[in-house]
């Protein structure tokens, strides 16, 4: 996916979050402990990953826009940001989190919808900061996917979502045939 500016980054992340957080809400407390099957995440804990990875990239945010702030004579070059279209979709292969960002399990959904609220938060606190500086103007290196600008990072946390939105998609689709896990209401969830 290639964006043109911030306002596209901003709109795909609240979007994601959006989804995210419509798809798992109406979930009971089994539908979101299901597993498909041994070592598989539950829905709960997808969520609970995916805060506790948000956590760190709004740091690594604000700590590469410090930076670019501090290049000087740097001003915003015309926009473009691109991340392989596989990455939201959920097309690529297995990434293994590191363990650091493994769920521990014992998170409540509220607990990790509202760390990914603030997260969002924080992101759109900064977005007068982002649109002061050049987002290609500072790297800092994802370990599976290689170097990344600051531009980079801002769209590879909503395609992360997005991901894991896939990711939770399969779970509830998987217990969807599984009658004593699930009940008629998430039907209109996996749609």
């Amino acid at each position: 996916m290639t964006y043109h500016n911030l306002e596209e980054i901003f709109t795909d992340k609240v979007r994601i979050l959006d989804t995210l957080e419509k798809t798992v809400l109406p979930l009971s407390a089994s539908q979101l402990a299901f597993r498909p099957a041994p070592g598989v995440w539950s829905v709960a804990e997808v969520v609970e990953h995916v805060s506790i990875v948000e956590t760190g990239l709004i740091r690594l945010v604000r700590s590469l826009t410090e930076k670019a702030e501090s290049v000087p004579g740097t001003i915003p070059a015309p926009f473009e940001v691109t991340l392989d279209d596989g990455l939201g979709s959920g097309k690529t292969g297995k990434i293994r989190t590191r363990p650091e960002f493994e769920p521990k399990g014992n998170v409540p959904l509220a607990e990790s919808l509202h760390t990914l609220r603030g997260v969002q938060t924080g992101l759109l606190d900064l977005r007068p900061r982002l649109e002061a500086v050049e987002v290609s103007s500072v790297k800092f290196p994802h370990r599976a996917l290689g170097d990344m600008s600051l531009g980079q990072w801002l769209a590879f946390i909503g395609a992360h979502e997005a991901r894991h939105l896939g990711q939770i998609r399969t779970v509830i689709s998987s217990a969807g045939s599984r009658a004593d896990i699930l009940s008629g209401a998430i039907a209109g969830v996996i749609q």
